[in-house]
């Protein structure tokens, strides 16, 4: 995710929890619904129809690395978008899994990350992205937003191309042209028709 807009001045879903709460000894079980006020702002912000019973459970830990918080979480939602072609509303039920990982870049910084950005120096930044929990999130003054990172991973899950039931996109002019029968099954069909233009 874009670091610099992970963390919205002003999150249309707001739910956050003090990162010192999540221990090594024991995970932090959490669970988070949006209420009809926060859904009818995040419609706005998503350019959807309607979500509805939007909540998430999620698991915070420190197992692999006391530095670091990992989430485990999962989205349920029912939302509707406006098809891609008839803008009627196509329905869709939300149910995703993601992980993420928090970590405040004051206290330390991952071995892997530091390689990579002594690597991105001396290659002139052609190197690959890092996975996201070699580059975790940063922990904002102590705590972590979790409302708005279900609003990242739910914007995620939305289907880019909603199409209505039956409804299928035209391509018009991309499309292959058709196939005269007499070719279908004969690929030398073709060229005798050719040959016999020549020959004419």
């Amino acid at each position: 995710m874009n670091k610099q807009a992970s963390e919205p001045l002003n999150p249309e879903w707001s739910h956050k929890i003090d990162a010192d709460d999540v221990t090594v000894s024991e995970p932090l079980k959490v669970t988070v619904s949006a209420g009809k006020e926060e859904q009818r702002l995040l419609i706005r912000r998503l350019g959807v129809l309607s979500i509805d019973n939007l909540a998430a459970e999620l698991t915070l830990d420190r197992a692999a690395n006391p530095m670091v918080v990992h989430v485990n979480g999962r989205i349920r939602a029912t939302v509707k978008q406006p098809c891609v072609v008839t803008l009627e509303p196509v329905e869709s039920r939300i149910d995703e899994t993601f992980e993420a990982w928090f970590s405040d870049p004051d206290q330390a910084i991952a071995l892997s990350k530091a390689k990579h950005d002594k690597m991105a120096k001396s290659a002139g930044g052609e190197v690959p992205m890092l996975d996201e929990k070699d580059d975790p999130e940063p922990i904002i003054d102590g705590q972590i937003d979790l409302g708005e990172l279900v609003t990242q991973h739910l914007a995620l899950a939305l289907d880019p191309y909603p199409h209505a039931e039956g409804v299928k996109y035209e391509y018009g002019d991309d499309e292959p042209e058709k196939v005269p029968e007499e070719f279908k099954n004969n690929p030398f069909a073709a060229l005798k028709d050719w040959k016999d233009k020549l020959d004419d």
